[in-house]
């Protein structure tokens, strides 16, 4: 067997080599089918790269190698046995062998429920990193859908003339104990795809001999400073600068850090660094990072599936939130109250929604006051449930505007909303936080596209399951999340609070629509889904209400949703 592995290994060799020396130099790309995860999935993105236009058209020829055959296998592990250089190098050394101008290779991990796919695209005479993508998927249906914009980046980045930038190596961070070693090496190649993308360094990938990785190690345990290692691996690998990132476990959270070290002089021209609970919410800070460190306004985000995508990018999307997936229902009931009616067949986009109303720790470390000093606005008013998981109230529709825009702010996302009192205008358009349409409300309490049958409440016919109503509310908000979701995982959207909406009270129209905003006129505005001090029937997913906008109430407060 291995008589027949190693003829089947030089007879490759035998074929290719002599192409590679005497065939003449062409621009055409080899696209390597992508390791880690499932070896299926790998083999059929990469087959999909190589199909796509926007890389044909790039490119005399595109050429796929499937590194999960047997041949290729043994290539790779006796080419790193006897060179001992690493995976990257045998990459290009593949590429080299196959007379190819770029190579395309990927790697696909957990993230999750999810995979996550990540690719690069390579030039071999430079042995750079000219642009880089990540995606997120649950089916090779959803990853098909997302390789023809994946094509067309890696494609437009081809012309991209980096000969002239100053290189930058990307080394493994330093990580502390306690954190996932595997989390971040993701968060270091995510980061090294938008260093690459941002066109001001030169990206080199990690494509040094194994004896420097155990030199690196060794540094790492002999006392040697991280400015004088990283600097000293910089050095070894040609680069102009090297991004020194580091990964520390500080009680519940991961510190990510990064600075980028001149190795000339040895000073820091660029730094930054933020703070993460998990994988999903590091993600989120690699746009902000990766701005910081090219001096860049970074990319906007917007979500995509259970994620947030990022100039076709990805990363998770905010804790305590759910995707809620566009669809169509049936607005209304036929069976309720006058302005529940007519039913109507309404049309809603993709969005994603707080889990729960907004707490009253949500508010205070946004907007600074607690529900005690939001209740003294009002003369006599009381207190009806108070602690840091308990819905906010004594909100007004005004103040709930203001929050939205504060915390996207804080967030670095574009505020929704602009002007002031009666003139406020929302942005249909920016990635930050807002309040639901009437109509994305009721499409969410009513399970989305989830539930096959639609319930009286949100999730269930009976009240007393998921909700908190006057006769078993005690006289009193109840901490958030206490009774049962429904189908989208959405808690309290009926009972306890009532909640804001975008929308002017207005009558329904029994006419089809679409991502319908409101009545054109008028002052009430509307709030749905009942609280802790009315009866069932205002809990229910149909009920309308509406209330003064510039009211405090102890019965009324918020969620908010995202695009």
């Amino acid at each position: 067997m291995k008589r027949t592995i190693g003829f089947v290994i030089l007879f490759l060799i035998a074929a290719v080599l002599p192409v590679a020396l005497f065939a003449q130099k062409k621009e055409s790309l080899a696209v390597f089918s992508f390791t880690g995860g499932n070896a299926s999935d790998g083999e059929a993105i990469a087959a999909s790269l190589t199909r796509q236009a926007p890389l044909r058209n790039a490119f005399n020829s595109t050429t796929l190698i499937n590194r999960n055959t047997i041949a290729t296998m043994n290539f790779e592990q006796r080419f790193q046995r006897n060179s001992g250089l690493t995976d990257a190098d045998t990459i290009f050394e593949l590429g080299k062998q196959l007379n190819a101008s770029h190579v395309i290779a990927g790697y696909i991990t957990k993230l999750g429920d999810r995979n996550l796919v990540l690719v690069s695209i390579m030039d071999i005479e430079s042995l750079q990193q000219i642009a880089g993508d990540f995606r997120a998927y649950k089916t090779i249906e959803e990853i098909s859908a997302l390789i023809p914009d994946m094509a067309k980046k890696l494609a437009d980045a081809v012309p991209r003339n980096t000969g002239n930038l100053p290189g930058l190596s990307v080394p493994p961070f330093n990580i502390s104990s306690g954190v996932n070693q595997n989390d971040a090496m993701v968060l270091a190649q995510i980061l090294s795809c938008d260093l690459a993308n941002s066109g001001k360094y030169a990206v080199l990938p990690r494509t040094e001999s194994i004896d420097k990785v155990m030199e690196e190690h060794r540094r790492q345990r002999d006392g040697t400073t991280d400015q004088e290692r990283v600097r000293r691996l910089g050095v070894g690998r040609n680069a102009r600068f090297v991004l020194s990132g580091s990964v520390q476990r500080l009680g519940t959270l991961n510190q990510f850090t990064g600075d980028i070290l001149n190795i000339v002089d040895g000073s820091f021209i660029d730094g930054h660094e933020e703070s993460y609970t998990n994988l999903a919410q590091g993600f989120e800070l690699i746009p902000k990072l990766a701005a910081a460190l090219t001096g860049g306004q970074g990319a906007q985000p917007v979500v995509s599936g259970d994620f947030v995508r990022v100039s076709g990018d990805f990363v998770h999307v905010e804790a305590d939130f759910v995707r809620v997936e566009g669809g169509t229902f049936q607005m209304g009931s036929n069976s309720g109250r006058s302005d529940e009616k007519p039913v109507h067949s309404v049309t809603v986009k993709s969005f994603s929604m707080g889990k729960y109303p907004v707490t009253q720790k949500e508010w205070f470390d946004i907007m600074g006051t607690t529900v005690r000093q939001q209740a003294s606005i009002v003369s006599g008013s009381i207190i009806r449930g108070e602690g840091d998981n308990y819905p906010m109230y004594y909100v007004s529709w005004y103040d709930a505007i203001e929050y939205c825009n504060r915390r996207s702010q804080k967030e670095g996302l574009t505020p929704v909303y602009q002007g002031s009192g009666k003139k406020i205008t929302c942005d249909w358009n920016a990635n930050g936080y807002r309040l639901p349409t009437e109509a994305e409300w009721e499409y969410a309490a009513k399970g989305g596209n989830k539930d096959t049958m639609v319930f009286e409440y949100s999730g269930s016919n009976s009240v007393g399951v998921v909700a908190w109503y006057n006769e078993n509310s005690g006289e009193s908000t109840q901490a958030v999340g206490a009774k049962a979701a429904n189908s989208l995982g959405l808690y309290d959207m009926s009972g306890n609070v009532w909640e804001w909406c975008w929308d002017l009270y207005g009558k329904y129209s029994k006419k089809a629509q679409t991502d319908p905003k409101g009545a054109s006129s008028g002052n009430p505005r509307v709030a749905r889904g009942g609280s802790w001090i009315f009866s069932a029937q205002y809990a229910r997913s149909a009920c309308r209400y509406f209330n003064n906008p510039s009211r405090w109430y102890y019965g009324i407060g918020f969620r908010i949703v995202r695009p």
